[in-house]
């Protein structure tokens, strides 16, 4: 084998290399933009959210998605969307303590040095943000906190 080919036959495999990685990547995220996309369209038609700018995937019981936006009116509203049974709960945010609230409450109780997610769900059939984070000594907590009082309702901690 010559030199140029040698050259071309790594430039390919590379290539190949890179098409296959951005591939896997499309395919893995696909679900999730999907459910999205879906979550999205529901949160539009049954609570008239137009401009979505939060989407959580809560699972422990049962798995739940949820939107957040504004409507046309321009109130802030949450929709919480059963993955199973498509049932939905709908929630405004002057009922309950802002998003970034929450995550300032669980930083300051657990030292938390990194907020790793923030999901709205139904635990015990009420709303229920669930907070994960990790500490500085670098363990994993979970707080789930109630949506309309800003209390912390279950801590699992040092994971």
């Amino acid at each position: 084998m010559n030199r140029s080919t040698k050259i071309l036959l790594t430039i390919s495999l590379i290539a190949l290399a890179i098409v296959s990685a951005l591939t896997y990547l499309n395919l893995s995220f696909e679900p999730y933009a999907s459910a999205k996309s879906q979550a999205n369209d529901i949160a539009k038609e049954k609570a008239g959210i137009v401009e979505p700018d939060y989407f959580g995937n809560y699972t422990r019981q049962k798995q739940y998605y949820a939107v957040g936006g504004l409507t046309k009116g321009q109130k802030y509203r949450y929709i919480i969307i059963d993955a199973k049974s498509g049932k939905t709960d709908t929630f405004n945010k002057n009922s309950a303590p802002v998003r970034q609230s929450i995550v300032n409450g669980v930083v300051d109780r657990y030292n938390a040095k990194k907020i790793l997610h923030i999901n709205l769900g139904l635990y015990k059939d009420k709303p229920t943000w669930e907070v994960t984070f990790q500490k500085k000594n670098g363990s994993i907590g979970y707080n789930l906190v109630d949506f309309k009082t800003g209390k912390s309702v279950q801590i699992i901690n040092n994971i």
